[in-house]
């Protein structure tokens, strides 16, 4: 049945294409630049600047505009716009974002860089989406690589790669301040400053953001009994607050038209509410984190076809929690310090009219010590760790004709856990015009386990409540991803449209997942992800811009494995179908923005987002997550320039029609929320 359906969405991209060849035979034979003139360029597919049409990968791009319409105040809810994407939440302060669904809080299978810097940091290898030092309005864009891309960014690109791009230095003249304020204890406030000059130009940002997290569940979700509901302690009982302050600074030196000097700064000091008031192992109480980050970047460029970048970061993230059993007999106190180093250099160059080459090798270092958990014995791990990762990566596009442009790459890595081996891609894009392009690509990838998968102990002496008491026994092998795909890509002058179709096929191996007798992080899942995904754009003249995304998606594996690890009876969109992987990946989700702008400075955006029913990969039955519908509104009045002082007031209302509903876990109640906001620029 799977197949069958598969069979025919790919007769939709093939129809698609067709359709688009008609008429082609009859026009002149186009020139190579013919083929480089309408789609957006992109740079995270291949490291190479490409148009889209020309990028060995399928990718979402998320631009200012986008970002403005959406309305949405957490970076990693403008993941939403892309399709196939999965967006949680743990608690209210603690998101994550994940390709495919089939994931646990941690989501650890997708690259994300900010500027070019890696933000997963170990022990878990996760991303700590409310701990970054930049707000949504520090985003000039967003590349959203949708498949594996180790060739281009190393072994967490397992599913695919995020890339944030801040605003320049350049891109912030004079100085803003902005207010917002809203239900759910919404309260945020943000001064933003720049200066630009003849050799340097530089951008800071100061902002503190908080809200109360979500609403709490009144009555049993799910047709729970009442007293079943309340003994798993999920009514009114989280504590999911957050208040975050930051500051980011932004410079870039340009001597002369040959070398470019970038330096980043940023620091953020954030306090997230966990826990649940009537948990013993995890009562009410805060993690305290402080993260900052050092960034230098080099750019030499001789000449259109030659370029050589130097990049150094450094990262160190300190998180500390404590809180006192409810018996009153066992104090914790965890701690943990993690450091990053990483060198990157990079060249490009070109060879001839119809080659460029872009290699380069890097240097990774990262640093752990979180042995601090108790008052009386360390637990997590029985020493202070160092991981190093050494790499090397290259790719080239050679145009074979102008119609025809074939990508290769891969990267080699090697790690002291003993991981060791390559990443392979290969594409071949074909101009059936210069509007249509057919793309076909197959790449190989591997994610290596986090330390927590590898080292990861657990021991209290006495009473044992750490909330996830998962020990491994170290040796593990690397995931393992075979991805294919064929896409099409097309752009309708007539109509001022565009559309993007992806059909896929990735083959997972030695999926890392917890057996129980004893509990233990393991290798033995086998699972496979296959399905279409679509993005249509179009204008409707100058003043208005719709984008519809929608993705099908069918998973598979090994079920009973996972069954087996202990995670019992789960309940699943087919009481027949005990394939948990299956059950977590919702078979459609789509989600649509349109944003339009009316005359007097007036402007408004309506969202729709839509997905399918799923089981939460390592929850329980009570936290099903039914089908999920949610539309938004944005309104905004702009104020034109008035002695040197110009602004905009907004209102943003999510959940407008209030179709609640529940995020991961099932106290997770996301009703309607608004706020308004107040920004003036002088």
């Amino acid at each position: 049945m799977n197949m069958m359906r598969l069979k025919r969405w790919s007769g939709v991209i093939v129809l698609s294409a067709g359709a688009a060849c008609t008429g082609a035979m009859a026009q002149n034979y186009p020139s190579e630049q013919d083929y480089l003139q309408e789609f957006p360029v992109v740079l995270s597919a291949s490291r190479l600047s490409q148009p889209l049409s020309e990028a060995p990968n399928a990718m979402t791009v998320i631009d200012r505009g986008m970002i403005v319409a959406s309305g949405f105040r957490s970076i990693a809810d403008l993941f939403k716009l892309v399709p196939g994407m999965y967006v949680g939440y743990y608690h209210g302060s603690q998101p994550f974002v994940a390709y495919h669904g089939s994931t646990d809080q941690y989501a650890r299978r997708m690259q994300v860089l900010i500027d070019g810097r890696s933000v997963y940091l170990p022990p878990v290898s996760m991303v700590d989406w409310s701990n970054l030092p930049i707000t949504v309005d520090d985003i000039e864009r967003i590349e959203v690589i949708r498949g594996p891309a180790a060739a281009s960014h190393g072994a967490n690109s397992l599913q695919g790669v995020i890339s944030i791009t801040t605003r320049g230095a350049d891109q912030v003249e004079g100085k803003t301040v902005s207010f917002t304020r809203g239900s759910k204890g919404i309260n945020d406030a943000a001064a933003y400053f720049g200066k630009r000059g003849e050799t340097l130009d530089y951008r800071m940002t100061v902002a503190y953001t908080a809200d109360n997290g979500y609403d709490g569940q009144t009555s049993p979700p799910n047709g729970y009994p009442i007293t079943k509901f309340q003994a798993d302690t999920l009514i009114n009982n989280s504590n999911d607050s957050n208040q975050a302050r930051m500051v980011n600074l932004r410079a870039n030196y340009h001597p002369d038209g040959v070398n470019s000097f970038d330096a980043q700064f940023g620091f953020n000091h954030d306090i997230q509410g966990v826990g649940f008031w009537d948990s013993a192992k995890d009562p009410f109480h805060d993690v305290i984190s402080n993260a900052g980050f050092l960034q230098l970047d080099w750019t030499h460029q001789t000449d259109v076809a030659s370029e050589l970048k130097l990049r150094y970061y450094h990262i160190r993230q300190d998180q500390s929690e404590s809180f006192t059993h409810t018996s009153g007999t066992v104090s914790a106190v965890q701690t943990s310090q993690v450091e990053r180093d990483e060198m990157e250099l990079q060249h490009t160059l070109q060879f001839g009219d119809n080659n460029r080459l872009v290699y380069g090798a890097g240097w990774r270092r990262d640093q752990i010590d979180a042995r601090g958990y108790s008052t009386s014995a360390p637990t997590f791990y029985s020493s202070a760790l160092t991981m190093d990762e050494y790499r090397l990566f290259a790719h080239d596009e050679w145009r074979i004709t102008p119609r025809l442009l074939l990508n290769t790459g891969a990267m080699f890595e090697h790690d002291r856990m003993g991981f060791q081996g390559w990443s392979p891609r290969v594409a071949l894009n074909f101009h059936l015009t210069p509007e249509h392009t057919i793309r076909a690509g197959a790449s190989m990838a591997y994610r290596t386990p986090s330390l927590v998968e590898e080292r990861f102990r657990a021991s209290l002496p006495g009473v044992l409540f750490i909330p996830n008491q998962n020990v491994t026994f170290a040796g593990l092998k690397p995931e393992r991803i075979l991805s294919r795909e064929i896409g099409y890509l097309g752009e309708f002058h007539d109509w001022d449209a565009s559309l993007d179709l992806r059909l896929f096929s990735d083959e997972v191996g030695d999926g890392v997942y917890i057996r129980s007798a004893p509990t233990a992080f393991t290798n033995g899942v086998s699972s496979r992800y296959q399905g279409l995904e679509a993005t249509f754009k179009k204008s409707f003249g100058k003043d208005s811009d719709l984008t519809a995304n929608f993705a099908h998606e069918l998973a598979s594996s090994n079920g009973p494995a996972l069954l087996a690890a202990g995670h019992g009876s789960m309940s699943s969109k087919d009481p027949s179908d005990n394939d948990i992987l299956s059950a977590s990946t919702p078979e459609n989700s789509a989600s649509l923005l349109y944003a339009h702008r009316w005359a007097n400075g007036i402007s408004g955006s309506v969202s729709c987002y839509y997905q399918g029913a799923l089981q939460p990969y390592d929850r329980g039955a009570i936290d099903y997550q039914p089908i999920q519908r949610r539309a938004d509104i944005r309104i905004a009045k702009a104020f034109q320039p008035s002695a040197g002082v110009e602004g905009e007031v907004s209102v943003v209302v999510q959940n407008l029609l209030s179709t609640d509903y529940t995020e991961y876990i099932a106290s997770n109640l996301f009703k309607r929320r608004a706020w308004f906001n107040a920004t003036l620029k002088f």
